[in-house]
């Protein structure tokens, strides 16, 4: 595979799903970028996820996948219209998954481009004859974070020095709600900002609101702080619950989603959420982030090996975890003032 490096001057990534996979991809897209100066860099992405690459100066094209109407609602036909629409041409089409997706080989023949490279399934499936520089995933990649796991993905490709940085810009624009926010409510003047995310997709981990509640009525009791709580839209009448009447607790309603609850992570002092997209933003902007944990979650694979990132699990759901054990972090890590 290697020989072919020199060959290439457009470059097509295709990473779906969540939030965290986007950013969690970032390094082989940096490390991609070093590699390959002057090929185009391409990223077929969600709605959702591909928020994480509005200001990335180093991709040069995104392509957001959206559910189409009448016969683009196949999202096949949905593929085959995004790649006309660009009139793309790529020399390598990259899935970005540890594991076979069908739809995303057969993305790649539908781009058209000249090398294409996916990993194959545990067993034979046609559409894995869409990619002609198959991976085969390695039993040792299995422990391993997902970050590395992309970067052992790329290697054939002669990428020497991978980029590990999980990283992203925020605009200007939510930076600046965030800040007008922390002014109006007068949280900026304590001496700490505590964000707690209520939502996650996963059943499993979801916190209970009267959990949120107890951990919110020892921080105040221990520490001049202020709470900010975030949400899903599906989950604002519960935020709203959880912030009404108390003083120097606070809903922050976000508008443009990632990219505000991104602004205000960055300037917190730490935030408590559940395993999931709120976790890795917390990550990637260097905020001191308590994950909660429950159920089949691969805890090797996801949680970020950063000394400010820490993790509670204990058992099969989410609910086992008790507002003290959050406390006992903070505690022990001098989390807050």
């Amino acid at each position: 595979m290697e020989a072919i490096k020199g060959t290439i001057n457009s470059i097509l990534v295709i990473r779906r799903n969540n939030i965290g996979d986007m950013i969690c991809a970032l390094p082989v897209l940096k490390t991609l970028r070093k590699e390959f100066p002057r090929a185009r860099l391409t990223v077929l992405a969600e709605s959702t996820n591909s928020l994480i690459l509005k200001n990335a100066d180093y991709i040069d094209d995104v392509i957001v996948f959206k559910r189409g109407r009448g016969l683009f609602r196949n999202k096949y036909l949905n593929f085959w219209r995004l790649f006309r629409q660009k009139k793309a041409q790529f020399d390598l089409a990259i899935v970005l998954k540890a594991g076979f997706s069908s739809t995303s080989a057969l993305a790649t023949l539908l781009s058209r481009a000249r090398y294409r490279m996916g990993c194959l399934p545990d067993k034979w499936h046609p559409l894995q004859l869409c990619y002609n520089m198959p991976l085969k995933v390695q039993e040792q990649w299995h422990p391993n974070h997902i970050i590395d796991i992309f970067l052992e993905m790329i290697r054939p490709l002669g990428t020497s020095s991978p980029v590990r940085d999980i990283s992203f810009d925020i605009p200007e624009e939510p930076k600046e709600r965030m800040r007008s926010f922390l002014e109006k409510t007068g949280a900026r003047a304590k001496d700490g900002i505590v964000v707690f995310n209520i939502s996650n997709n996963r059943p499993d981990t979801l916190w209970p609101l009267e959990r949120f509640k107890e951990t919110a009525d020892l921080i105040l009791r221990r520490y001049n702080a202020a709470i900010i709580i975030t949400s899903m839209p599906a989950d604002r009448e519960k935020a709203l619950q959880l912030s009404e009447g108390k003083a120097d607790v606070f809903y922050f309603d976000e508008k443009s989603k990632i990219m505000d609850f991104a602004a205000l992570a960055d300037v917190s002092d730490l935030i408590i959420c559940g395993e999931g997209g709120a976790m890795h933003i917390g990550a990637s902007v260097g905020t001191p982030t308590i994950s909660l944990w429950g159920g089949t979650a691969s805890v090797s694979n996801w949680m970020h090996r950063k000394d400010n990132q820490f993790m509670v699990n204990k058992g099969d759901h989410v609910r086992n975890i008790m507002p003290e054990d959050i406390m006992e972090i903070v505690r022990e890590n001098n989390l807050l003032k």
